[in-house]
């Protein structure tokens, strides 16, 4: 899978996008090649974007009531649904170490079921996950099985959880960014 998206070296962003790459590059390093990979590449075609997204991931990353384990889940619960290939690799792995067994994570892959003796929570962050993109709602019980579970804090963490990750997986899905090298696309498309 080769990216629609050129390589910018560094000497021909414009000032906006050195400064939001040199952001970037505190916290993730730049490849050999002078790109990020992922989501960032093309985030840097828009500055404000970039300066945005990132502040939200990092939100996503750092402070959300409900845990890395759940928010992974419905990170590759949201990947799935877009078959964005580099968030389910990327993420897959993280929510196997996490704690998430690899059997919920092939059902989530499969769209299928999730084990019957899979945690509660997992379950439940696999129902609210897929009533939201596949229905664009989320029904009654589910909801109060939600804020029971998380309160509404928690569940709005997800809801802006699984949006972001919408936005990252339609960003990498438009510019075609590949996985890293020796990983595998699970989801073939078009190029």
């Amino acid at each position: 899978m080769t990216s629609r998206l050129a390589p910018k070296p560094y000497e021909d962003l414009s000032p906006e996008q050195q400064a939001q790459f040199d952001r970037i590059a505190k916290s993730r390093k730049p490849r050999a090649d002078g790109q990020f990979g992922g989501p960032f590449d093309p985030w840097l075609r828009s500055p404000e974007v970039a300066q945005r997204a990132m502040s939200l991931g990092n939100f996503v990353w750092e402070r959300t009531a409900v845990g890395r384990r759940i928010v992974e889940l419905a990170i590759i619960v949201t990947g799935r649904h877009w078959r964005s290939n580099v968030e389910w690799v990327a993420h897959a792995k993280m929510a196997a170490a996490e704690g998430v067994s690899e059997a919920v994570i092939q059902s989530v892959f499969d769209q299928a079921e999730p084990p019957a003796d899979a945690p509660e929570d997992e379950k439940l962050t696999i129902a609210v996950c897929r009533a939201l993109h596949e229905t664009k709602d989320l029904p009654l019980p589910l909801y109060h099985q939600a804020v029971e579970q998380w309160g509404e804090t928690g569940l709005m963490d997800i809801i802006q959880t699984i949006g972001f990750y919408t936005f990252v997986s339609m960003t990498l899905n438009t510019f075609n960014i590949p996985t890293a090298e020796g990983d595998p696309t699970p989801f073939p498309r078009d190029e």
